[in-house]
């Protein structure tokens, strides 16, 4: 209960900040599958999978360079104009090389982008430990679901939620290969798969 009101506190804070409208560019889109390498650019992959979705909210995680403090938002794969579930769909943006952290995931609207809330993830959890992007090669991030839970509210509500999955290292393999033909040789790191 403490953690839900310094959760609401938080939001109010942003909202009132006007932090919590997006950025300019703030939102980078996912590759198509035809992209081909370039080897002064480094890739950030992940799997997503999403419960049902009836109000075209988009979800993304929040990718801090940890040098700069700049901020990318990766989304959960290429919006449909359908509400729908999503499972595991494979995305990755575009990144210079550099070292990053996951420092939040957002929910925003599906039809402007704009951050309707945002929440933090600490960098010493799994999913917020720093990772490094490095020219010509991938990093993949881990597997994250949205999934629209019950909560412990009096009045029975619901909410988002964003969990991590370790995947294997042959798996991820297999699905940028399937997903991304191109970058199948490209040296690929996961530091959050399972060992």
């Amino acid at each position: 209960m403490k953690k839900l009101i310094c959760m609401a506190v938080g939001l109010c804070i942003l909202v009132l900040s006007g932090c919590a409208t997006n950025h300019h560019g703030l939102i980078l889109p996912i590759m198509d599958s035809n992209e081909t390498p370039a080897s002064s650019s480094g890739y950030v992959a992940a799997m997503f999978s999403r419960d049902w979705n009836p109000s075209k909210l988009g979800f993304g995680l929040g990718i801090v360079e940890t040098a700069t403090a700049e901020e990318y938002v990766m989304p959960f794969g290429v919006e449909t104009g359908l509400p729908g579930s999503v499972a595991d769909a494979f995305g990755m943006i575009q990144l210079p090389p550099g070292e990053y952290r996951i420092a939040y995931w957002i929910i925003y609207s599906g039809n402007n982008e704009e951050i309707l809330s945002q929440t933090g993830i600490s960098p010493d959890a799994m999913t917020g430990s720093p990772f490094t992007v490095e020219s010509g090669a991938v990093v993949f991030i881990g597997s994250h679901v949205a999934r629209y839970d019950r909560n412990d509210s009096a009045d029975g509500g619901k909410t988002w939620s964003v969990y991590h999955q370790q995947l294997t290292v042959p798996s991820v393999q297999k699905a940028l290969s399937k997903s991304y033909p191109p970058f199948a040789a490209e040296p690929l790191s996961c530091p959050s798969c399972l060992k």
